[in-house]
């Protein structure tokens, strides 16, 4: 106490006779702070570092948000929870709407500080300054699109906020897009080329590609073919057309090989990718680490969330004995560590496959539907079974039980529990989501049956934001929506010739069928929400092809209602700012 007060009456003291033009600026000489770190190139990379990971953790790294942009569309059953309560994952004060929101605006923040500070630096050309900037407004470009995806006319700000600011208004959502369609025309004419730039960098093609996504948000069709044919048309980039990488020698195919261990980035060889999410295992700050478990913060969780759990999966003799033919969790192609909270929906399942099911991208590598018995002497000790599965594998498509017997999947007769399927336990899905045979060493409890730790549940692999294929898709869009049919079923059938699947025709050409086949391509990799959002389709296709969201399936018929297409304004952004009105969104209530 005696020492406070010295210090309080030594401060008055300090204060008497003085004036403020008394007092020296204080400036930190042997620390960074606001005053000094935003000056050189290595200052400004480290701030640009942080719109990296600011990224990587929205999309990639925290708990279930792993899936909410997919989920809420027409893809994925989530059987964990088996009930939908859509009322309440989209509350206002639900931690869906806060995060989405909250993460966005700490990503623009970030950028904006970057643009705000760059004029005053002394140690940064204009050349240096017009690159940091580019990609800064690349950023800021990004958080907005998802904003008003989401959530609709959002507050536009572009300048640091240096002081609290409680009233913000709404700004509609044309007046946003727009503000973002012109900061990735900076962007697309500032950055560096993809071959002048590091793995895992944002260049010129991630700009166009971004850039002619939000053309087509706005209308500008042929502005928006234009943007993607700059990305087909880059020399430094191809679609992969043979075998390549860490695989290429195993049993698989292309497809296969674009989403195995180390083949993602330009230095695998792999000239489709245009921007890619790092994920370094056991690096610090890669995100992935093998002896922290799945919710270790910065992993990813594909594999935990889209593999099934098939040790859940029994064969039910007409005594009542139960047989268990798998094991869990094995590192093959059954799905590692994964506990099957989301499995494909009908339409993503079979539907999209029904004119061509031998399409590359439905084989056996990924989407495999058929799994070899990890227990063959429960086959070898029931003749009837083993002759349902002559070799080895049960098939989900063609295996027939033998009379009297039935198959049960779930905790114990309880949780989950269903004799269809598929379901979470039993399920084809995409192998994008897991390293099958070839997870890191560590991660084997024992290597020679693929028996993984139980800290497993990651998706060890690094991640495409934009790969080249969705240019294509993209175009094809643009020219849909402006009646040039030939050209856009063109353009499937580039992608169509890499997965030696039936030509498409341009009878065939309509939104519906670009979005069946961003399915085909993108599954597991696009922000299936945001595309939806975008085309103006999530209602129409939530409630025809995910049972989910259905009246009939949900408890209190808690079903998808069209008002639930745009998120809630978060009650928490709402009461922060008391000096302005945040409207909130049609439907929903404070």
């Amino acid at each position: 106490m005696k020492k406070i007060l010295l210090y309080t009456l030594l401060a008055s003291a300090m204060m008497v006779g003085c004036n403020e033009d008394d007092f020296l600026e204080e400036k930190a000489l042997d620390f960074n702070s606001a005053s000094n770190s935003y000056n050189t190139a290595a200052d400004f990379t480290a701030a640009t570092n942080e719109l990296y990971y600011l990224t990587r953790e929205q999309y990639y790294t925290t708990y279930d948000r792993t899936t909410d942009l997919s989920k809420f569309a027409d893809m994925w059953i989530t059987a964990d929870p088996l009930i939908s309560n859509v009322v309440s994952d989209l509350s206002p004060s639900g931690s869906i709407a806060k995060f989405y929101w909250d993460k966005n605006y700490l990503l623009i923040a970030q950028a904006n500080t970057i643009i705000s500070r760059l004029p005053n630096s002394t140690a940064l050309s204009d050349a240096e300054k017009s690159v940091y900037e580019a990609k800064a407004r690349f950023f800021r470009a990004l958080g907005y699109r998802t904003l008003v995806y989401l959530y609709g006319d959002v507050p536009l700000q572009l300048d640091e906020v240096t002081t609290p600011k409680t009233d913000y208004t709404r700004e509609a959502k044309s007046t946003v897009l727009a503000q973002a369609v012109e900061d990735l025309e900076f962007a697309s004419a500032n950055l560096p080329e993809i071959n002048a730039v590091k793995d895992g960098e944002i260049s010129k093609p991630a700009a166009f590609m971004l850039l002619s996504e939000l053309y087509l948000a706005t209308g500008a069709n042929d502005k928006a073919a234009s943007a993607a044919s700059s990305v087909i048309n880059n020399p430094n980039l191809a679609l992969m057309t043979e075998r390549y990488g860490s695989q290429k020698d195993e049993d698989g195919d292309v497809f296969y090989d674009l989403f195995r261990p180390n083949n993602q980035n330009r230095a695998s060889g792999n000239k489709e990718a245009i921007w890619v999410i790092q994920f370094e295992t056991n690096v610090e700050g890669g995100g992935n680490n093998t002896s922290h478990f799945f919710w270790n913060p910065g992993s990813f969780w594909g594999e935990r969330f889209f593999a099934p759990q098939v040790d859940k999966f029994k064969i039910i003799k007409p005594d009542g004995t139960n047989l268990q033919l798998f094991n869990w969790p094995i590192g093959d192609m059954t799905g590692g560590r994964g506990i099957g909270t989301h499995y494909a929906v009908e339409h993503l399942y079979r539907g999209i496959w029904a004119d061509d099911f031998n399409d590359m991208r439905n084989s056996e590598y990924n989407w495999p539907r058929k799994f070899k018995v990890h227990r063959p002497e429960v086959l070898s000790s029931d003749p009837a079974l083993a002759a349902a599965m002559p070799d080895g594998y049960f098939d989900l498509e063609n295996t027939v039980l033998p009379e009297g017997y039935s198959m049960e999947t779930g905790f114990g007769g309880g949780v989950n529990a269903t004799t269809q399927l598929p379901n979470r336990f039993m399920c084809g899905y995409s192998t994008k989501m897991t390293t099958p045979f070839h997870h890191p060493a560590a991660q084997y409890g024992n290597a020679s049956i693929y028996q993984l730790a139980g800290t497993g549940g990651k998706t060890f692999t690094d991640q495409y934001f934009f790969r080249l294929a969705e240019a294509y898709l993209l175009r094809a869009e643009a020219y849909v929506n402006m009646g040039k049919k030939s050209e856009a079923a063109a353009d499937i059938n580039v992608l169509h010739e890499r997965a030696k699947a039936k030509p498409c025709t341009a009878d065939q050409m309509t939104i519906d069928y670009i979005l069946d086949e961003r399915l085909r391509e993108l599954v597991c990799e696009e922000k299936r929400r945001l595309t939806l959002a975008r085309t103006g389709k999530i209602f129409e296709r939530i409630t025809k092809y995910n049972p989910y969201f259905d009246a009939a399936h949900s408890a209190d018929k808690k079903a998808y209602d069209s008002h639930y297409d745009l998120f809630p304004i978060p009650i928490s952004a709402i009461q922060a700012n008391k000096d302005g009105e945040l409207t909130q969104n049609p439907g929903y209530s404070n």
